[in-house]
C-alpha cells in the first residue's frame, strides 16, 4: 500500500474548508496541536486566501519551506500570496496545473500595486486543472476550474514527503 504524501494531507484538509465564508485578513492562529492533524483548525469560520494556504500546510504537517536559493522559511513567515510565492520553488505553470498540492498565483501590477511582487491572490491545486481557493466574499472557500488570471506557480517541496 502506498503511502500518503503531505501534499494528500494538503489536499484532505482543504477540501474540508470548503463552503467557509472569506474574510480579508483571517488569522489562524499556528498551535501545536494544529500541527499535523486533519482537524486542525475546526472551528475557524472564515479564511482569506493565502491565511487558509498557511494554515492547510501546516495542518499536513510542514513546518517550514524551502525557498528557490535553499534557504529554510518557518511556515510563520509564509503569509501573505506575494511572500508564499517568493518564498516557495516557482515551477512551470503548465506542471502546475497537474500537480496536486501545488500553488498558483495572480500577479497584476494594476490589480495590485501595492501587494508584494503585485501578487494578490494563491489557490491551491487539488486535481489536474481544478483548484481550491478562498475566492473572495461572494465565493468564499470553493472548488472550481483553473481561470486565465493565473499567471504563475510553485510548489512547496516538503509537501511531496511522506506523510
Amino acid at each position: 500500500m502506498a503511502q500518503m504524501t503531505k501534499a494528500g494531507l494538503f489536499i484532505l484538509w482543504a477540501l474540508k474548508q470548503v463552503g467557509k465564508v472569506y474574510v480579508l485578513g483571517a488569522e489562524a492562529k499556528l498551535t501545536p496541536a494544529n500541527f499535523s492533524n486533519l482537524d486542525a483548525f475546526r472551528d475557524q469560520s472564515a479564511w482569506d486566501c493565502s491565511e487558509c494556504t498557511q494554515a492547510g500546510l501546516w495542518a499536513a504537517g510542514v513546518e517550514q519551506v524551502t525557498d528557490s536559493n535553499g534557504r529554510a522559511i518557518p511556515i510563520s513567515a509564509f503569509d501573505g500570496a506575494g511572500f508564499q510565492w517568493e518564498r516557495s520553488r516557482s515551477i512551470p505553470l503548465a506542471d502546475a496545473v497537474r500537480l496536486p498540492g501545488a500553488l498558483l498565483f495572480v500577479r497584476s501590477a494594476a490589480a495590485y500595486p501595492r501587494k508584494p511582487h503585485h501578487v494578490g491572490h494563491v489557490a491551491i491545486v487539488i486535481a489536474k486543472d481544478t483548484i481550491l481557493e478562498a475566492r473572495g466574499k461572494r465565493w468564499g472557500v470553493t472548488i472550481g476550474p483553473v481561470r486565465p488570471s493565473f499567471n504563475l506557480a510553485s510548489k512547496v517541496q516538503e509537501l511531496y514527503t511522506p506523510a
